[in-house]
């Protein structure tokens, strides 16, 4: 959320805690009784995205930096990878262009250059084991494949969450104001001759505004 949802979001739940305090003067038949039912539920519907979208961010960052980690342990298998097979070309004169790391930072040519590498590597495994990499070689870079591909995947189902929570928040806010300039006029005419509980009202519906940016001092004249 943004400064002014956050600011709009504190609005409706004091909103909700003024209707609970004063049930008792706005009965559920009344129509301020059901607005404030209304605001109610919906206060309850933001917490509940509210802590959606807090939680679609920690899960978007957590799928992001094991995706960053799974990239990162891709490139440093190909390199190993193709660095061996440089020290084959004069018994398998192109190998080396073969195993060749694409210098893009691209999702699908990082990970279309290490299935390659995979397919490749699979008729001469022993030849790369010889020169001293791990026996398990090609079942790491296919593992970190599938690490890569499975954070990607929640990244983006993470992503997407996120959005639909913001998204459904944003209707809420819109709905709240809404309700909030309904009450409003319902609720100063109740309290018209009780200045305490207007100004409690005033205080739980008021909207705080964003405080203004300072400009910056004028520069001191040199001289």
């Amino acid at each position: 959320m943004n400064d002014r949802d956050i600011r709009e979001s504190e609005s409706v739940t004091r909103m909700r805690e003024f209707g609970a305090d004063n049930a008792a003067d706005f009965p559920p038949t009344s129509l301020g009784g059901q607005k404030f039912a209304e605001i109610s539920t919906l206060a309850d519907e933001l917490d509940l995205h509210g802590s959606n979208q807090s939680l679609g961010r920690g899960a978007l960052l957590t799928s992001t930096g094991v995706k960053e980690a799974a990239r990162k342990s891709i490139r440093q298998q190909m390199r190993a990878i193709s660095e061996t097979a440089k020290g084959m070309e004069s018994i398998y004169p192109g190998i080396k262009d073969t195993f060749r790391v694409p210098t893009t930072n691209g999702d699908e040519a990082l990970i279309n250059a290490a299935r390659a590498f995979i397919t490749a590597a699979t008729p001469l495994k022993a030849e790369f084991i010889k020169r001293e990499l791990p026996d398990t070689f090609l079942d790491d870079l296919s593992a970190a494949i599938d690490r890569f591909e499975s954070a990607t995947d929640s990244q983006s189902q993470n992503a997407g969450k996120r959005v639909n929570a913001t998204a459904s928040i944003k209707q809420l806010l819109d709905r709240g104001m809404t309700i909030k300039h309904e009450l409003d006029p319902i609720v100063r005419n109740k309290y018209r001759n009780d200045p305490a509980k207007l100004a409690v009202w005033e205080s739980a519906s008021h909207v705080e505004r964003a405080p203004r940016r300072k400009s910056p001092p004028p520069p001191t004249p040199t001289t």
